[in-house]
């Protein structure tokens, strides 16, 4: 394939002119097919379906989760600048919705033509037969060179026999974000974070506090997460690797969740709250957005999230002196979940070919640099001073500390399997070892 700008330097002389995100719905799209080469179907070279009259738009919708929304207003009037043939309509959608609302529209004949999608869904997705093939597209495109554009392991999760359902727009690994001057107030030093769950745990008893002698504690050690389907496996199953395990076996028959490593792995994680009381009484109902607001209230010293967290952190709390170190795993640093955003196309969709035209803009060097918090995907647009800072250093690090989660038949009923678990040891209702038993066998139905 070769290689072309996929558009002319308009970046930043038509992209002052921001237009508003948001409201423009996709709900009228029509119920036109994919080309053949979606999942499910044959191979073919795809052909253009725009049959609208003349002068009349065609729609392009766009379902994602308001991430970087600042940036993506910016692309509307560039890329309708130079097609003004197509109407982009961008939809937001939360991420506790997006993967329950992107099933159902993907099981119907309504819904989006792009859909930004967690690494951990696509290759779900793309199992059920849900997806469009890039394939045929890529084998076209004179603007995305796959071998040189992409790293090869955000490629691995979006692509199911042969064929490819997912592009990458960007990589995340999650680190330890931890307040420096609480670290100074407890007699710790805030250049020596911890490196392994022991470490850590000693270091959040110091870190939980109360500051004002009511008898009530009013900062803790580490925030917890313990609510959110995403957001609690993106943050246990690492562990779980860190301990030696691993949520399924290798050909993704059985569960593996009954292990002596997932019963460790469960103990240390629930233990923060349950045995070491390091975590808030509420963590059951925090997911990260809920952490992430304690953290900046100062309630918490420590806690796990990603590279766009840390700059709104900055953003919100600019009075906190931020540190982030790699995430400490039982011996050592762990392996943190590849994460990110594939860009995906329902094999239903409505106007897949015009979607093509916006994901080979989309995923260009140019348009990647505009985003200023996310690790492009695109390796050319990481070649910028903007990620030089010390705190992006060490994300970059962790990035190299990093392993994809098993591409499950049902990864969303995984992980909701997964946070029931961990919900019920939190609650006292089990042992780690009973719900452990409870989710195994309920994984196992998910796997025949």
């Amino acid at each position: 394939m070769k290689r072309k700008l996929a558009m002319g330097l308009l970046v930043g002389a038509i992209a002052l002119a921001a237009a508003g995100c948001g409201g423009k719905t996709g709900t009228d799209a029509g119920t036109t097919q994919a080309p053949a080469g979606a999942a499910g179907g044959e191979s073919a070279a795809p052909e253009s379906k725009a049959a609208a009259a003349s002068g009349e738009k065609r729609v392009v919708t766009i379902w994602y989760d308001g991430t970087e929304e600042e940036s993506v207003k910016r692309l509307e009037p560039e890329f309708e600048a130079l097609h003004p043939d197509i109407d982009l309509q961008f939809e937001i959608v939360p991420y506790s919705d997006l993967s329950t609302k992107e099933m159902v529209a993907c099981q119907s004949a309504v819904g989006p033509d792009v859909m930004w999608q967690s690494y951990a869904w696509t290759n779900s997705f793309a199992k059920m037969g849900l997806l469009t093939s890039y394939s045929p597209y890529l084998e076209k495109s004179e603007a995305i060179d796959l071998g040189n554009d992409f790293d090869p392991v955000a490629l691995e999760l979006g692509t199911v026999d042969g064929q490819i359902y997912g592009l990458p727009w960007s990589m995340e690994a999650m680190c330890l974000v931890y307040n420096k001057d609480m670290f100074r107030e407890a007699g710790l030093d805030p250049e020596k974070p911890p490196t392994n769950w022991e470490e850590l745990v000693e270091c959040a008893k110091a870190l939980t506090v109360d500051k004002d002698g009511d008898g009530t504690i009013d900062q803790y050690g580490y925030g917890l997460v313990g609510n959110l389907t995403g957001n609690t496996w993106f943050r246990f199953v690492p562990e779980l690797w860190s301990a030696g395990g691993e949520v399924a076996n290798a050909d993704m028959t059985e569960g593996t969740l009954t292990s002596p490593e997932a019963i460790e792995a469960m103990t240390h994680y629930t233990g923060l709250l349950t045995e070491h009381h390091v975590a808030p009484e509420g963590s059951v109902n925090n997911g990260a957005a809920e952490v992430r607001t304690l953290f900046n209230n100062k309630n918490v010293a420590m806690y796990v999230d990603g590279q766009p967290a840390v700059k709104n952190i900055q953003k919100d709390a600019p009075d906190i002196d931020v540190g982030v170190a790699l995430w400490p795993g039982k011996s050592g640093t762990l392996n943190a979940g590849l994460g990110g955003y594939y860009i995906a196309t329902p094999k239903n969709a409505a106007n897949p070919d015009d979607a093509w035209t916006f994901i080979e803009y989309f995923l260009s060097k140019e348009v990647q640099e505009y985003f200023p918090i996310s690790f492009p995907a695109n390796l050319k647009a990481r070649e910028t001073d903007r990620f030089d800072d010390p705190i992006s250093k060490v994300f970059a690090e962790q990035l190299t500390h990093t392993q994809n989660f098993q591409p499950l038949p049902d990864t969303p009923g995984a992980q909701q399997i997964i946070l029931d678990a961990v919900q019920s040891v939190l609650t006292g209702m089990s042992t780690p070892e009973e719900a452990l038993q409870q989710a195994n066998d309920s994984l196992n139905e998910t796997l025949k």
